[in-house]
């Protein structure tokens, strides 16, 4: 039953539900919650808001005398001592979950949600919550909370880049903030609502980093509007946050069987899509490192924590500090005894006994122990690898005391896509993978082939990317005298934000039967001459660089079939959120009884605007690859993953056939097709160019 199950969420691609994206329409019940816990997320570092409902509940909420509204009155015991004793993370210090101190403290913090018996305690517990506990810490709880209680399911939270704008927006930008509400200047007034937009330049990277640290600019740069985009750092927060490695699945409706496939496979994409940028930018391969040599790229950080200290920073061609050799044997000694166990194909479980990774389980078994989550079959032995990694790759200071931790970009899932050491230690991490994939066998015809099937032509329209302006919300940023009063104030920032034009995929496929198969879309890159790529070289080496754009089932008639898909139909991705203050001014409407207030499923998925690379405006040449994947109905179900929503399972492997090395004799069967594309980038459009607003 074990592998059943295992093998039907092998092929789960978190984002996508494999169905069209159906709205709902709220209850009043369900406005007043969502109503309740998104107020809690506004101006979150400011403990007193005393025109807000949550205010005067948090001053007079005594969760020691409401014990038994708890499902577990040990986790209240233990987070009321801790508390009581002031051994609390001080509202000041700077939350990350790479800290033991500061997740051991979360964690009980999220189990005092997760357990509180109805709704009302839940509200309750967090609005003291809110009030008297570091802000960091409530945040993540919180929101995790909410992802999983049965009462909160499909309710919205302000996006990642609302609620700390510090974490998405250089300190300049968050600066002019503080002053247009310090002198309400230059404003336009709108619905009684004072609005502003701050603009950073009309450089070609505006708002990023590059800007203020010209001197130091290295290839790495000319990725900034990629690695920095606030959409795709949001999109890693929620990855992270949705099954963070501290969280015991077995509590929740997502099998246990699924993380560790979860963290391969959507690592995999990033780093293919980081790639395929690469390529657009003429950067090459990502360059392998050494620990005990100097690290290329630098991290030129000018995000600012909302304590005002300065994220750490990492020059060029450093070595790794001196305060962190400590951990370099250490990191050397996983390495190596992740080495062992795929290359003599078993783990050791905590009680020492062989576990062979070479079956069904065995991948998801290799990535839990490098990710070192709590379902590792060996934590003590295989360490925490990745958070690890991550803390010798940051070069912060290390600090005992819990509240004076500076954590390095590498240490907030908000701000780890920013570094380049990040692609640089997961293109690492992904070299076990491939070392494991490169053991198994290879798929056969009769597993790859949907007989009687084939494609006669793929037809694409031309793909063209931009630069795009994007405007966020950043109210948060500031401190404001109440609720009432932040909310007259509309400060927005824009950026420059790759976008693309919306294409249309034309399948001609021919059946001699009536038969049912899952397509799927494949972007890889193209090397050198085109008819050195049909070599084997080509298939073996490249095949990890592919990234699955899209998949969706198909109903396939006897004989000529003709199928067009959406670039915007992607179960994968999503357009970017709606505003905050949008959103807040619908849900208040709709809480009068003004207006119907509708919600999905889906919450978030990967920004459709970067559903291409930016490719050149000569063009540049890439691969698509289009494969029809014979299914089993019988095998066909869903699993509710919160934020991304319902993930079709058919029973194949994650980037299956593109997962594993392959010959191209064995390889190529009717029913695939590969086709050369190019990509313009267009100045057309180009906001950077087009946009003769005022800036201010």
């Amino acid at each position: 039953m074990l592998k059943e199950l295992l093998l039907l969420a092998l092929t789960a691609l978190c984002m996508s539900d494999g169905f069209h994206l159906t709205s709902k329409t709220a209850d009043m019940d369900f406005l007043h919650k969502q109503k309740k816990i998104y107020e809690l997320m506004f101006f979150v570092k400011q403990s007193t808001l005393t025109d807000m409902e949550f205010f005067d509940i948090a001053r007079t909420y005594d969760i020691e005398s409401n014990i038994d509204m708890y499902k577990d009155k040990l986790v209240v015991q233990e987070f009321l001592y801790l508390y009581k004793h002031g051994m609390m993370l001080s509202r000041n210090a700077i939350y990350s979950p790479y800290y033991e101190q500061h997740r051991e403290e979360m964690k009980l913090l999220f189990k005092l949600f997760y357990y509180a018996q109805d709704f009302q305690t839940f509200y309750k517990t967090a609005a003291w919550a809110r009030l008297y506990v570091n802000d960091g810490v409530f945040t993540s709880a919180f929101t995790i909370a909410v992802f999983y209680r049965p009462d909160c399911k499909y309710m919205r939270l302000p996006a990642p880049y609302e609620i700390y704008p510090n974490l998405y927006f250089d300190s300049a930008v968050v600066q002019q903030a503080h002053e247009i509400k310090m002198t309400r200047g230059l404003s336009t007034n709108v619905d009684t609502v004072d609005s502003y937009m701050i603009y950073a330049n009309n450089s070609v990277y505006a708002n990023y980093r590059g800007n203020f640290v010209k001197p130091y600019f290295d290839d790495e740069s000319k990725l900034d509007y990629f690695i920095e985009d606030i959409a795709l750092n949001s999109f890693y927060y929620y990855f992270r946050q949705v099954m963070p490695f501290w969280l015991d699945m077995k509590d929740f409706d997502i099998p246990k069987d699924f993380r560790g496939h979860y963290y391969h496979f959507f690592h995999k994409q990033l780093l293919g899509r980081y790639y395929l940028e690469r390529m657009s930018n003429d950067l090459g391969d990502i360059e392998d490192f050494d620990w005990n040599k100097p690290f290329y790229p630098g991290y030129y950080s000018s995000l600012m924590y909302h304590n005002g200290i300065a994220m750490p920073q990492r020059s060029r061609h450093m070595n790794v500090p001196f305060y962190k050799y400590k951990y370099l044997k250490e990191i050397e000694a996983l390495e190596l005894r992740i080495m062992n166990a795929i290359d003599l194909g078993y783990a050791y479980d905590k009680n020492g006994k062989q576990v062979n990774i070479y079956t069904p389980e065995g991948l998801n078994i290799l990535a839990n122990l490098i990710e070192g989550n709590v379902d590792s079959c060996n934590r003590h032995f295989y360490g925490m690898y990745d958070a690890l990694a991550r803390d010798i790759l940051g070069f912060n200071m290390d600090y005992k005391d819990k509240n004076m931790v500076i954590p390095s970009s590498l240490q907030c899932y908000s701000t780890s896509m920013r570094d380049p050491a990040f692609y640089r230690l997961y293109k690492r991490i992904m070299t076990y993978f491939f070392r494991y994939k490169k053991y198994m066998p290879y798929y056969t015809q009769n597993e790859l082939i949907l007989p009687g099937v084939k494609f006669d032509a793929v037809n694409i329209d031309k793909l063209t990317t931009y630069f795009d302006t994007c405007d966020t919300f950043i109210n948060n940023a500031l401190s404001v005298e109440s609720f009432k009063e932040g909310m007259k104030l509309r400060v927005k920032a824009r950026r420059h934000c790759l976008n693309y034009k919306p294409f249309v995929y034309r399948f001609n496929i021919n059946s001699d039967k009536e038969t049912k198969a899952v397509l799927k879309i494949f972007l890889g890159p193209a090397m050198g001459d085109v008819h050195n790529e049909k070599d084997i070289s080509y298939l073996q080496e490249y095949y990890k660089y592919f990234v699955e754009m899209d998949k969706f089932v198909v109903t396939l008639r006897q004989g000529a079939n003709t199928i067009e898909r959406r670039s915007s139909d992607s179960v994968y991705t999503m357009p970017d959120m709606m505003s905050s203050d949008v959103f807040y001014k619908k849900l208040e409407k709709a809480v009068g009884g003004s207006e119907p207030f509708t919600y999905y499923e889906k919450l978030f998925a990967f920004p459709e605007r970067l559903t291409l690379p930016k490719g050149k405006p000569e063009g540049m040449r890439f691969k698509m690859f289009f494969y029809l994947s014979p299914i089993d109905e019988t095998k066909i179900t869903t699993v509710d993953v919160p934020v991304f929503g319902k993930v079709m399972l058919d029973g194949k492997s994650f980037g299956f056939p593109l997962d594993r090395p392959m010959h191209p004799w064995k390889f190529f069967t009717p029913n695939m097709f590969f086709k050369d594309v190019h990509i313009y980038h267009t100045m057309e459009n180009d906001a950077r160019y087009n946009d003769k607003s005022m800036h201010f």
